[in-house]
């Protein structure tokens, strides 16, 4: 089993050494805020997390679109409708993605950052599959706003294994305002306590999708449902095998 690290923070020199850039323009991010440090004594440090989602936005290469994001998540999930629905060179495409994906946990991760390895692939595939966005609620009003019909699809604990009073889910684009209104919801600047993924025109969420679940859990980033993204991984490649829905 891999053990994870709730709370990590680094030297500026290692920040450094993982960006590849020199020490002052460590300094210059955290002073600019866009790399979240804390001073210790004479020292800064700089939060893990924040660190990876710089190293992420730097890295080579293009996330799919959504539509090719939907094909991988359709084939996982065996919607024959909407695999009809791809040119053939789409699905030989999405075909190839998949087997990719999932060949990167044909065996246990063995450490850390073989789970933080997977989980950034997860967020750099599937980061167009819907627009995402954050807003507070009030908390009395979460379980009201969780039960409401209008989700096509939620992060729920007893499939996610994360337990949160937080609701995270998809909508479509058309109810978006309205559930917002009813639950007097305010955008977010940072993270908030409701998180809505809009869904492209003509598309639906799969509630049952342990694919989609896994790329929810991985755009969380914490180290617990990093590790939860991959085990899910690891169950939709056994699915795959076994040829079972």
């Amino acid at each position: 089993m891999v053990n994870v690290n709730v709370n990590v923070n680094v030297s500026v020199a290692e920040a450094a050494h993982r960006l590849g850039v020199g020490k002052p323009r460590i300094h210059q991010r955290i002073a600019d805020g866009s790399l979240r440090a804390e001073r210790i004594g004479s020292q800064w440090v700089v939060d893990e997390l924040s660190l990876l989602r710089v190293a992420e936005h730097r890295s080579p290469g293009r996330p799919l679109s959504a539509r090719s994001a939907w094909a991988l998540i359709a084939l996982a999930e065996r919607d024959e409708k909407a695999i009809a629905e791809l040119a053939p060179v789409e699905r030989v495409r999405a075909k190839g993605r998949l087997d990719d994906l999932l060949a990167r946990v044909a065996k246990p991760p063995e450490a850390e950052a073989d789970v933080r390895s997977v989980a950034s692939l997860l967020r750099a595939v599937f980061r167009n599959r819907a627009e995402r966005q954050a807003f507070k609620a009030a908390s009395a009003d979460l379980p009201a706003l969780r039960a409401d019909a209008r989700w096509q699809s939620l992060v729920r604990p007893a499939i996610s294994g994360i337990a949160s009073p937080d609701v995270d889910g998809y909508l479509a684009a058309g109810d978006v305002q309205r559930l917002s209104q009813d639950y007097l919801l305010v955008p977010a600047e940072g993270d908030g306590n409701v998180v809505v993924h809009v869904l492209p025109p003509a598309r639906r969420a799969y509630p049952e999708s342990k694919l989609l679940l896994a790329a929810d859990l991985a755009e969380r980033r914490g180290p617990r449902e990093e590790l939860r993204a991959v085990e899910l991984l690891r169950e939709v490649a056994q699915c795959e095998q076994e040829g079972s829905p």
